[in-house]
């Protein structure tokens, strides 16, 4: 297969590729004919949906770098399985099947690395620099991995040597990936002299082309004649000659007459959306607001439900972007072409000039776009062209929609859902032209906070947020509040918003942090609720337990007093086994489960279904957050040696539970109590799987877990990581013990040494 012909095969999806696998291309030099232009600006437009154009990257701030340590811990040694589990804690877009692909890839070029002389020190950097890459500037390259059709990425320009072994991750994790330079190979060369993280494609020309190819770096020579300096003439007068000023642009008066929000008052946004021109006031009044967060789900849907009807009937031109707009196509960029070498100002003017003369909205449209391309504050040549193009392009693309007949009142742009800089762009320049424009997400955001866009909107922010869903097509069934409802959650809000109180039950959802502690803090810890202990936090709505999980080792002195002192551990919130083994008979057939999973994902819905599912009677919000930790066990690293059926041998445990122990799970409030499982072998027994994977997901719920071992034989050490939890040797090892009555005192419990030692 010649060069095109390994291009284009990066287009076919992976089953039609022979072999089926991603592709890492060094595009050195172009063709006379212009073919390799032509595929990379395809591959372009692919990256610029669905990857990413990369002309350099930044390294991690302190902040950035300092957020992963803290998230997943100052451990790291060249080992796949802490890989994947650091993955799924920090890069959770990263979908479960395709984690320990990611992991071996960063394993693999690390080991290039250490190869090519990187020590343990420089390893962990660069681990944390490619990390940090990953869940910023191709984050959302991550949630594409395993896609049919890879991803793309282009990266164009000098390259470094960890940028370069940074391709060569993207490619081994699931991304098809071409650097092009068009001038030399020299800065690729250094990280792979032998060429073999890539396949070359050479061009026999070594210049730089012209647009419509944006992406070159605007410090690259151009191709073609250059001009020369004029020769240095002495001028005969001191007086300078007067430089004409430039005429000024046609469109600089244009929308004088445009009023924009300042008529609005104290009226609702999404009332003042729909009154016409002559009941707002002198002049073309308009509407730029965004609409951030929610109320109650049902009045806000049906808000949403009505202000579509009511523009639908109102005969007014309007549009509802519920996805980012499509990239402009070849055809619409064509229009927009400009000579190269052209100042700043110069490419807002002459994109201006190109949008279509004699609309009734050219003139509003060129105002528009040269003040927004004024305010972009973007300093790269490349990526200013890029984004000035793409905005041209889709203001034409929606002015000709929204402008195309006078009406009684403004046309209206509706967009809902996630936004980027380049969407807020177009959004401020419909405003500028006098549409309606609102805004409108359920989940708030700070994107218009970082625009450097003048602040021309104004907000309506609601308290609460609601997940993003389609946005509604029919009306909402309803509940009317009471005033004594209204005034508890005020109440609410006063006592429990950000003042380290908690009302009862006040989260769903939490994340356990296991400490690793001493054996003093066990006990010092252990009847500590969550919020007093060291590393709890609330964040976005999840309560972050700090939990225990230790396995004490050996007799702590006299015998009598071990005994009391893990008798003061037992409280009414802890189950307690004595016997083992302690979990004898699955009533769930890992056969039968088996239903319930694909490809490794737990299916709510169908387990929920099951005619083997026996908690139908819980909370809602307890089956979700057992099932959230169900899958969070199957994702994690946690349980060794569990065969090729693990997944199915977890769900057959876990949908058999102990009915003491499931009110456990539903009554753990995140915040207060913790509860517990205190576990006291003194047995030759060995812990089963099943056993394992019970005592594994009970530390993933947030129980604070205890297991006495007089003897220090090994037990939970058969299915669980030794580094998921603390090993404490306390004394000597002590052998053929029987355990007594945890339950109640010892005799003569109540002397003054007990009560001075364990309270009574």
């Amino acid at each position: 297969m010649n060069d095109i012909g390994r291009l284009e095969s990066c287009f076919q999806p992976m089953e039609r590729r022979t072999p089926p696998q991603t592709l890492f291309f060094r595009v050195i030099g172009r063709d006379a004919g212009g073919q390799i232009l032509a595929l990379l600006e395809r591959w372009r437009l692919a990256a610029e949906e669905s990857g990413a154009c990369l002309l350099g990257l930044e390294n991690p701030t302190r902040g950035e770098i300092c957020r992963f340590r803290n998230q997943v811990g100052e451990q790291f040694e060249l080992d796949a399985g802490l890989f994947e589990r650091q993955i799924t804690l920090c890069l959770g877009q990263v979908r479960a099947p395709r984690r320990p692909f990611l992991a071996a890839a960063l394993l693999e070029v690390l080991r290039k690395l250490q190869t090519q002389g990187a020590n343990d020190y420089i390893l962990k950097n660069v681990y944390t620099k490619f990390m940090c890459w990953l869940r910023g500037p191709l984050g959302s390259v991550c949630a594409r991995l395993g896609s049919r059709t890879p991803p793309k990425i282009l990266f164009l320009g000098d390259i470094s040597r960890h940028e370069t072994f940074f391709l060569r991750l993207l490619c081994q994790a699931g991304c098809d990936v071409c650097y092009v330079h068009f001038l030399s190979a020299a800065s690729y060369d250094k990280a792979d002299p032998e060429g073999k993280f890539s396949q070359m494609i050479a061009g026999e020309l070594r210049t730089v082309p012209d647009p419509p190819f944006v992406v070159v770096p605007p410090e690259w020579p151009r191709s073609g004649p250059q001009r020369t300096a004029a020769p240095k003439v002495q001028k005969q007068t001191p007086e300078p000659a007067p430089v004409p000023r430039p005429a000024p642009p046609p469109w600089e008066n244009a929308g004088k007459d445009l009023c924009l929000n300042r008529w609005i008052e104290d009226r609702p946004v999404w009332d003042a959306l729909l009154l016409p021109y002559d009941q707002r006031g002198e002049g073309r009044a308009s509407v730029f607001a965004l609409l951030l967060g929610a109320d109650e789900r049902g009045v806000y849907r049906n808000r949403l439900f009505h202000l579509r009807r009511a523009l639908d009937a109102g005969g007014r031109s309007w549009i509802l972007q519920t996805e980012k707009p499509r990239p402009p196509a070849p055809s619409e960029t064509e229009a927009f072409r400009l000579p190269s070498g052209l100042s700043q100002t110069e490419t807002i003017r002459g994109l201006a000039e190109r949008l279509p003369a004699g609309k009734p909205w050219t003139r509003l449209a060129q105002r528009a776009l040269t003040l927004a391309l004024e305010s972009s504050g973007e300093s790269n040549g490349s990526r200013f062209y890029n984004h000035a193009v793409r905005l041209a392009c889709w203001l034409r693309r929606y002015a000709e929609k929204l402008f195309q007949k006078e009406g009684t009142a403004p046309p209206v742009f509706l967009y809902y859902g996630p936004i980027a800089a380049p969407e807020i762009s177009l959004l401020w320049c419909l405003a500028q032209m006098g549409a309606d424009v609102l805004y409108v997400s359920p989940e708030k955001t700070d994107a218009f906070q970082n625009s450097a866009l003048p602040r021309i909107w104004m907000e309506a922010v609601f308290e609460n947020e609601l997940p993003l869903e389609p946005f509604p097509q029919r009306e909402e069934k309803i509940r009317a509040r009471t005033t004594a409802y209204d005034a508890e959650r005020e109440l609410d809000n006063l006592l429990y918003n950000d003042t380290g109180m908690f009302r009862n039950r006040q989260f769903a959802r939490s994340q356990p942090v296991t400490l690793r502690t001493t054996w003093d803090e066990v006990g010092q810890l252990w009847p500590e609720e969550a919020q007093v202990r060291p590393s709890f936090r609330t964040e976005e709505g999840v309560v972050y337990v700090p939990n225990l999980f230790s396995k004490i080792c050996g007799v702590d002195g006299d015998l009598n007093l071990y005994w009391d002192r893990v008798r003061t551990m037992i409280t009414p919130q802890t189950w307690v086994v004595t016997a083992l083994p302690f979990l004898q008979d699955v009533g769930v057939g890992k056969d039968a489960v088996k239903s319930c999973l694909h490809n490794g994902r737990l299916d709510p819905n169908a387990l929920a279904r099951a005619p083997f599912y026996r908690y139908g009677y819980l909370p809602q919000d307890t089956q979700d957050y057992m099932m959230e930790k169900m899958q969070a066990l199957i994702d994690y690293d946690l349980i060794t040696d569990g065969g090729p059926d693990l997944p199915a041998s977890i769900l057959s445990v876990l949908l058999d539970l102990d009915r003491d122990l499931l009110r456990l799970v539903q009554g753990f409030d995140f915040t207060r109590t913790v509860p517990k499982l205190l576990v006291v072998d003194v047995s030759e027994t060995l812990f089963s799987l099943e056993e394992c994977i019970l005592l594994a997901f009970l530390n993933l719920v947030g129980f604070d877990i205890a297991v006495f071992t007089p003897t220090g034989y090994r037990n939970l050490e058969t299915h669980i990581r030794l580094d998921s939890f603390d090993t404490l040797n306390i004394g000597a090892f002590a052998y053929d013990l029987r355990v007594p009555d945890l339950r109640g005192r010892r005799p003569g419990g109540k002397g003054f040494l007990n009560r001075l030692l364990f309270g009574d």
